[in-house]
């Protein structure tokens, strides 16, 4: 027969160890079981269903409580020590393993699926390390990308601003195509040509006036930054080796008597002294015979303020030097050939 009792409080007596009910004590508002491992909250088939625990609240698991599970307001859940949360099996877990190291374990493989994954730190890789099914190594000063494909991309055109990848000194910095330029040259950079555009007669030391870079005829052409002169002495723009050369053109008159002429390239290492480098001459047997004669010199220039050059003639006789303001008669060349 079905008996119903019904009551407003159950009180324990005096000095008894609470109420118990089919082996579920109720004593100073905590509900257990009459020995551990005694009962259990539901059943397969009558499940419990929300459970609410107050702030900062502790879930103690193990007959020595060692593993617990606490609550803090506003942040989450906190498994304590070095404790695992495992998956499948001991061996798949996350694990607080120190109060700074988070360890992620597992047998095989760590699957991450996500539109962008972000590592905010130093990313250290003990074994393989595969990008785009690449597999890639790296020692202590290089890293290495092995089985790599044989495919090209189309070609590009590059401008100074592009970047490279360079090891400065232990550290990889990316500099501009610029700077790759200029330190792998790629042939001759800097070249013009000057002419003396007035003909004139007897000696000059140096020949100091009249002088003008080539600008004609059409298709001429100057590379890079040009000389400067002054007064018959030239300035280099910048350092480097570099070609001189200087050919001069001289007739004699009439008059039947030989003349020689000498052209002669002087530089300086000091902006002051000045000696020959090269000394082309020619010989004019008189009756307007004309004739040319070329001279050159390849100077190592380590500074632009105290290496220059200039040009000088010695005439004998009636020997005229030729100038011309539309073609070369006499002429120097400068050719940048590459760094000091």
């Amino acid at each position: 027969m079905a008996s119903e009792i019904k009551v407003d409080t159950i009180s324990e007596k005096t000095s008894a160890n609470g109420v118990s009910i089919d082996s579920v004590v109720h004593k100073d508002s905590a509900v257990y079981p009459s020995s551990a491992d005694g009962g259990a909250l539901g059943s397969a088939s009558n499940e419990w269903s929300d459970l609410f625990l107050a702030d900062s609240s502790v879930i103690k698991f193990g007959a020595d409580q060692d593993t617990t599970l606490t609550h803090t307001d506003g942040t989450g859940l906190t498994l304590n020590s070095t404790n695992k949360l495992c998956f499948n099996d001991a061996s798949q877990f996350v694990q607080g393993s120190s109060a700074t190291v988070l360890s992620i374990g597992a047998t095989d493989e760590i699957d991450l699926t996500a539109t962008a994954i972000d590592i905010n730190g130093t990313c250290d890789i003990s074994g393989t390390f595969s990008l785009g099914g690449t597999n890639m190594t790296a020692t202590a000063t290089e890293l290495n990308l092995l089985d790599g494909g044989t495919s090209v991309g189309s070609s590009i055109t590059l401008a100074d601003a592009d970047g490279f990848i360079v090891n400065d000194g232990g550290t990889m910095k990316t500099i501009p195509a610029s700077d790759i330029s200029t330190y792998a040259g790629g042939g001759i950079t800097t070249a013009s040509q000057w002419r003396l555009t007035t003909s004139f007669t007897g000696d000059k030391s140096p020949i100091d006036a009249n002088w003008e870079e080539v600008d004609a005829p059409t298709g001429f052409g100057v590379m890079g930054s040009s000389m400067t002169e002054s007064s018959g002495i030239f300035t280099f723009p910048s350092t480097g080796y570099w070609l001189i050369g200087f050919t001069f053109s001289a007739f004699s008159d009439n008059d039947g008597a030989q003349a020689y002429t000498e052209g002669q390239i002087y530089t300086t290492t000091d902006n002051s002294t000045y000696a020959i480098a090269a000394n082309p001459r020619i010989n004019l047997p008189g009756n307007m015979y004309a004739t040319s004669s070329s001279g050159f010199f390849i100077q190592d220039v380590t500074n632009t303020s105290n290496d220059k050059v200039a040009f000088y003639v010695t005439a004998t006789g009636n020997a005229t030097i030729i100038g011309n303001t539309s073609y070369n008669r006499t002429y120097a060349t400068f050719l940048r050939l590459g760094d000091t």
